[in-house]
């Protein structure tokens, strides 16, 4: 009982000076040097559809939808490609196929940070299916 009373003892005092102790002088950096930096999520989206107009002027471009279309809007950082090679947004024509990556910035609108025009399976080669040779039949003499 008294070992009980005094290990209860023991751990009030010590609950009793840390909540006491003297807070830690604030840094003059801003805390930045106390916790880790985190990485700048980037979160995005996939799309996909027929690209129905290209707006060079207003560096925009618009995929047709079922009830409404979409517009997304080009910056400098957006990469654009048909056949595994680079070309520019004038090079899109109306009615092929386009998919890529976007994100929404901080007024909502779409932009495209990578865009592919043309269909997936005629501009991959890792993704056109490749035929195997036939296996070899056993003949009716062995």
């Amino acid at each position: 009982m008294l070992i009980r009373s005094i290990g209860l003892a023991l751990a009030l005092g010590v609950s009793v000076l840390a909540q006491n102790a003297a807070p830690a002088a604030p840094s003059t950096d801003g805390g930045a040097a106390s916790t880790p930096a985190k990485a700048a999520k980037v979160s995005g989206y996939p799309f996909r559809g027929k690209l129905k107009s290209v707006n060079k002027e207003a560096l925009t471009f618009t995929l047709a939808g079922k009830e409404k279309d979409r517009v997304f809007h080009v910056t400098a950082d957006t990469k654009f490609v048909r056949d595994g090679k680079a070309v520019a947004l004038g090079d899109g024509a109306a009615g092929e196929e386009v998919a890529g990556y976007a994100r929404n910035d901080s007024g909502g609108k779409a932009q495209a940070l990578s865009v592919r025009f043309g269909s997936a399976t005629a501009t991959d080669p890792q993704k056109t299916p490749t035929r195997k040779a036939p296996k070899p039949q056993p003949s009716a003499a062995e």
